[in-house]
């Protein structure tokens, strides 16, 4: 969509690798656009390189030889590092461990942060990190803040190993990390750093700690052969009034090949009575539609299993409906007590993560895509690249709820990427309680 001629002055590439691993040889996916004075001109979609010869054993090999091993900052070069997969994994020393962490999640918080919070080990509640299978911090790596001052400013860098055989894989049944575990990963370093500053101490009061909204930018996928993912995250903004705390972080995601997931979201600190007392999402009415197709919930691949499988039925899939005429869909699930994430997150606060709301409107969409393309089966979901989405919660999902129900608009239709843009709601009990809006997910057919 332009030219390079004489008069420009500057040309520029930028590329943002979304996928790498091996089958057997070493490949890498990604887009790219050509930029001529500040002016995008040429866009390029599944760029890919692959380099024949070369397996992930003989990489890994190399890097095990002598040149790997050569001190560090000889040469001006830091040795890289590889997992047991053969994978580079920046990993660095750790200010917090494992187990301090999962201490604050289900244990004494004073093992974690010390004495100033030894008044939660017993008697007084305070708001968990999730617990495994739900935990998606291994270390606290940087700190650059003060303990137990809750001021604006701080920040800290955050890691977590992919192991190869995660559970999420296998439940999602596909190479790809899910939107809710990348978003977790990004989310709960917020909530460290909360704790870290002592959001806590700062009230008489008991609070929980909640999720309020955000706006973020997928720039790759996240696979088996990732390795380490670190996570940094700032306070930009801290906020009390009427028993209540908000606070604004900005967040990246990025792995050993460059920035994965990037954003700003806000949470809140809210005490019991607060929280019974909300009302949902002001000013917006749910979707009224009737007629259509309904049916149970895929269960076979590419859907999720069980473990993943955030919706029981689709009761109106219109492959024409909604006010864009696009397509409109509404899926339902009876909430179960039992669920394993309510015993996951968090510790004495059982509450539906936020993510997996996100996530049953992603599962929407992906029953959409294989209607609209067949194909699609064989393929693989993934949430678009480079393409800001937005989410909002006012309300929570929690053991004694009866039935959740999401909804997704489609607005925009590209048969020739595959890709479909879609706004929606998620209801509890009737109530409208999240926003989405602008999600993307496209169908990659490259294995």
């Amino acid at each position: 969509r332009g030219q390079v001629t004489a008069a420009t002055r500057t040309v520029t590439y930028e590329v943002v690798l979304k996928e790498r691993g091996y089958r057997p040889e070493p490949y890498a996916l990604a887009d790219a656009l050509m930029y001529a004075d500040g002016k995008p001109i040429v866009e390029i979609t599944n760029m890919s390189v692959q380099i024949s010869g070369l397996t992930r054993e003989k990489i890994a090999a190399y890097w095990a030889s002598g040149i790997a091993s050569a001190p560090q900052g000889e040469r001006g070069v830091l040795t890289p590092r590889l997992n047991e997969r053969g994978v580079l994994t920046p990993r660095s020393p750790a200010r917090f461990e494992k187990h301090q962490l999962l201490a604050f999640a289900e244990g004494k918080p004073s093992d974690a942060f010390g004495e100033p919070y030894r008044i939660f080990d017993e008697g007084r509640f305070v708001a968990r990190l999730p617990r495994p299978p739900f935990s998606f911090i291994d270390r606290v790596t940087r700190i650059d803040a003060e303990p137990y001052k809750m001021v604006a400013g701080g920040l800290i860098e955050a890691q977590y190993d992919v192991p190869a055989d995660a559970w999420y894989f296998k439940a999602e049944r596909q190479p790809i990390m899910p939107f809710a575990v990348l978003l977790e990963v990004a989310l709960q370093s917020c909530g460290f750093l909360a704790a870290y500053v002592g959001s806590a101490l700062t009230s008489s009061v008991d609070l929980a700690f909640r999720n309020l909204e955000g706006k973020a930018e997928l720039l790759g996928t996240v696979t088996p052969d990732s390795g380490t993912l670190t996570t940094r995250v700032r306070l930009l903004e801290v906020a009390s009034s009427g028993g209540m705390i908000i606070q604004n972080y900005e967040f990246a995601v990025r792995g050993p090949i460059g920035e994965i997931y990037r954003g700003r979201t806000t949470f809140g600190f809210f005490s019991r009575e607060a929280l019974a007392q909300q009302v949902g999402i002001r000013g917006v009415k749910p979707y009224e539609v009737s007629g259509g197709r309904g049916f149970d919930y895929p269960r076979h691949a590419p859907f999720p299993d069980d473990r993943l499988r955030m919706l029981d039925r689709i009761e109106h899939f219109l492959l024409e409906g909604g006010p864009h005429g696009l397509g409109f869909l509404e899926g339902r699930k009876i909430v179960d007590p039992e669920e394993w994430f309510f015993q996951a997150h968090f510790y004495q606060d059982p509450v539906w993560p936020g993510s997996l709301g996100l996530e049953a409107f992603l599962q929407l969409l992906k029953v959409a895509a294989v209607q609209y393309w067949p194909a699609s089966k064989k393929g693989r979901f993934v949430v678009g690249t480079r393409a800001p989405h937005r989410w909002r919660y006012r309300g929570q999902v929690v053991p004694t709820n009866k039935e959740v129900t999401v909804q997704a608009v489609l607005t925009a239709r590209d048969d020739a990427t595959r890709t479909l843009t879609a706004d929606g709601f998620l209801l509890v009990d009737g109530r409208i309680i999240y926003q989405m809006n602008d999600f993307t997910l496209q169908v990659d057919d490259l294995k």
